[in-house]
């Protein structure tokens, strides 16, 4: 399926200080799932929260938009379901569940993820409502809105139904109260943090069911809901948006809206990790906080365009002032074999239009570092070039940045890329992403090549290729580069 970036360019914002130290350790875990053709029933997939660890959200990615339809996407209590929570205010969430149903005729990939943080003081206000069946008058409609309790903003938020079969999510987003109250609504751009949680539903099923929606809350401050400019959507077409939080934010969650009760079933609903990195380009794991929101739906009019809107809630983890991160972007040439990096959009981009040469796709392995020369914690790392072995590589160490400036070196200094921390007794600081360096152990065939990754399974990989693991290199940052 098509894959969206539609920046939201948004003003840095001013951050309240007493916020930096909220949702410290919040990671990403994701599992990948292969669902089967199941029209007329449906599949669930799950991924569990770490022990210690409460879920703020979570989604479904999947590359089959034109195929798949979310049905629930909702947190699980301890391996229950959100259908089973009674009504009210109740303890966090330890996991996420999500429903889909695959119409196509052969199995299709998803990936479930939850948004994890060791903290406290989260909870889960749950509200629910009767759906009636689908009629004469066309599908039923279930929407309910429930609100956090007094002091505290949702920071994400799901939907579950009684029959995943029929029912079918288009709305799980956000609410405002107030004027203009749920996302659809609001005017594109930052908005307050939402008060609760909105979800919608289609019963296209001959059977009346269930509509239950939970908004997760905390008194956290300096929350963010970035709202997207509505995507029109062609009849018998997908479309959807990606928000990216500011720099020094985290995503919490997001979701997706639209005025049509019944016309843009959701397809995705997920958080991406930094650079516009999605979950449908990774294996199972845990990764770092995410930083931004994708949602995708597909319409289902019988005539006219339908509009979506795109929510993403963003809360401030760290002072970043424009300017002073950058996203550290990844490479991979399919000819030579090689990994690159650079902390160059403008590069990162001439690279995709073949200015560096044939063969050069990005792997969505990205992680968010200082600015160089900033006075900030850690040292600048220097960048090199090799003609001979036609590679790259960066150094964080000062006396081997000097030993490579020497003409006789054979590599050629093209400055400082970024700027980031490094680790003590081969460990990152806490709330750091650990990045692994690895060499491809051949010089001797003037073709030597290192990859600088963040994902830990990439090492045994590349360890099974004949590579040389040489320890962590580096600590980046846990939280958007912008």
């Amino acid at each position: 399926m098509k894959r969206y970036s539609r920046l939201l360019l948004i003003p840095a914002l001013a951050l309240c200080t007493s916020a930096f130290a909220q949702l410290t350790g919040t990671i990403t875990v994701q599992r990948n799932f292969s669902v089967p053709p199941n029209a007329g029933a449906w599949s669930d997939v799950n991924a569990s929260c770490p022990a210690g660890y409460v879920a703020l959200s979570g989604g479904l990615d999947n590359l089959s938009s034109t195929n798949l339809e979310i049905t629930a996407s909702a947190p699980t209590f301890g391996g229950s379901v959100l259908l089973a929570q009674a009504d009210g205010v109740r303890a966090a969430p330890d996991g996420w569940y999500a429903s889909v149903i695959n119409h196509s005729n052969g199995n299709r990939v998803v990936m479930v993820t939850a948004i994890c943080a060791p903290v406290s003081g989260v909870v889960a206000s749950v509200g629910s409502i009767a759906v009636t069946a689908s009629g004469g008058a066309g599908a039923g409609t279930g929407t309910v809105a429930v609100l956090c309790p007094n002091g505290q903003v949702a920071i994400g938020g799901g939907v579950d139904v009684s029959r995943p079969e029929a029912m079918k999510m288009i709305s799980s987003s956000p609410y405002f109260g107030g004027a203009n109250p749920y996302l659809a609504d609001r005017t594109p751009g930052p908005n307050p943090a939402g008060t609760g949680w909105a979800g919608v539903t289609s019963n296209q099923g001959q059977v009346a069911g269930t509509l239950k929606v939970a908004a997760i809350c905390a008194a956290i401050t300096g929350v963010t809901t970035l709202v997207s400019s509505p995507v029109s959507i062609a009849p018998g077409q997908e479309d959807g948006v990606a928000l990216i939080c500011p720099g020094g934010s985290i995503a919490t969650g997001g979701g997706l809206d639209s005025a049509d009760l019944h016309a843009l079933i959701a397809t995705i609903s997920t958080p991406v990790y930094n650079g516009y990195a999605y979950p449908a380009d990774r294996e199972s794991g845990d990764y770092p906080a995410p930083a931004g929101w994708f949602a995708d739906a597909f319409s289902h009019a019988a005539a006219g365009n339908r509009s979506l809107t795109v929510g993403l809630v963003c809360v401030p983890v760290a002072a970043a002032p424009a300017g002073t991160v950058v996203i550290v972007y990844e490479f991979y040439n399919t000819n030579l074999k090689h990994y690159f990096r650079t902390s160059s959009a403008a590069e990162g981009i001439g690279i995709d239009n073949g200015a560096a040469g044939p063969g050069w796709v990005r792997t969505g392995d990205n992680f968010t570092a200082y600015t160089p020369g900033i006075a900030a914690p850690g040292s600048d790392v220097c960048r090199f070039y090799t003609f001979g072995a036609n590679s790259h590589f960066y150094t964080a160490f000062a006396d081997e940045c000097a030993g490579l400036k020497s003409p006789s070196s054979g590599w050629v200094y093209e400055g400082l890329s970024f700027r980031i921390q490094l680790p003590s007794v081969s460990n990152c600081p806490v709330d750091t992403v650990p990045v692994y360096r690895l060499y491809n152990d051949r010089f001797a065939f003037n073709d030597s090549n290192h990859r600088f990754t963040t994902i830990f399974a990439n090492v045994g990989a590349l360890q099974a290729q004949g590579w040389q693991y040489e320890g962590i290199a580096f600590c980046a940052l846990n939280y958007s580069g912008g």
